[in-house]
């Protein structure tokens, strides 16, 4: 569903990304593990296309969109977050997450223009489906952090990506929240949905990732299942320490 072939990335003379390869199918979930500084959130933001690379390929449903805009690729069935909230803190749940589903409509989008019965019914499965069931008139602003990664997730799957990028959604969530968090995502990978997280939360990225990829140095150290990379040597002394 999308694939990122000898990616390289430059800012000046620092090369932040140098060939990187990874693909994610259907249905399938990848998590994107590596230290600080090693180059996930670039990658992601390279997929995405809010960065262009200096070199590679990236492909979306097999159509090349190395120069395609993020907008562009989110009408082509791309959605992601990032790893800080951004929501519309003076709107309530519902609002936001009707900003969503009109922008992602083929009608003309009016952030001015009131949400309909049918409308009102998509706000309230999405907001169902992330486990936020009567919260619809929640100011954003006094939600929980889980529930405002919760809040973002139903505006990404508002326009039921085919493909959704994930950058550390359990960035700041309490411990309580994580498993809730999880679950979701859990879904939308079993709904069809292509999922790239990056995530440092490894016993969430070993329970759900089909195949995890570590970046080390801009640089893809290792890819494979779960199980596999977390027995690798190299991976070990790069990031996980001692052998799980």
């Amino acid at each position: 569903m999308i694939s990122a072939e000898a990616v390289g990335w430059k800012v000046g003379g620092a090369q932040i990304l140098e060939d990187v390869s990874l693909t994610v199918g259907a249905g399938e979930l990848v998590g994107i593990i590596g230290p600080n500084g090693a180059g996930k959130s670039s990658f992601v933001n390279i997929l995405s296309g809010v960065t262009r690379p200096s070199s590679g390929r990236i492909s979306l449903r097999d159509k090349d969109v190395t120069q395609a805009s993020a907008t562009r690729r989110a009408r082509m069935g791309l959605a992601r977050s990032f790893q800080t909230s951004a929501l519309f803190d003076g709107l309530t749940a519902g609002e936001n997450v009707r900003l969503a589903v009109q922008a992602a409509g083929t009608a003309s989008f009016s952030p001015f223009r009131g949400a309909g019965s049918s409308t009102t019914h998509v706000i309230d499965e999405l907001l169902g489906r992330v486990r936020m069931p009567g919260r619809s008139r929640t100011l954003a602003r006094d939600l929980s952090h889980g529930d405002r990664r919760k809040l973002e997730l139903a505006m990404a799957l508002a326009s039921e990506p085919a493909v959704l990028l994930l950058d550390e959604p359990m960035a700041g969530v309490s411990a309580e929240d994580v498993d809730g968090l999880t679950e979701i995502i859990g879904e939308v990978r079993d709904a069809g949905v292509a999922v790239a997280m990056v995530e440092h939360h490894m016993h969430v990225v070993l329970g759900l990732a089909d195949r995890v990829a570590v970046l080390h140095h801009g640089q893809l150290l290792a890819v494979g299942a779960p199980t596999e990379v977390t027995a690798d040597e190299r991976v070990q002394q790069a990031y996980l320490g001692e052998a799980l």
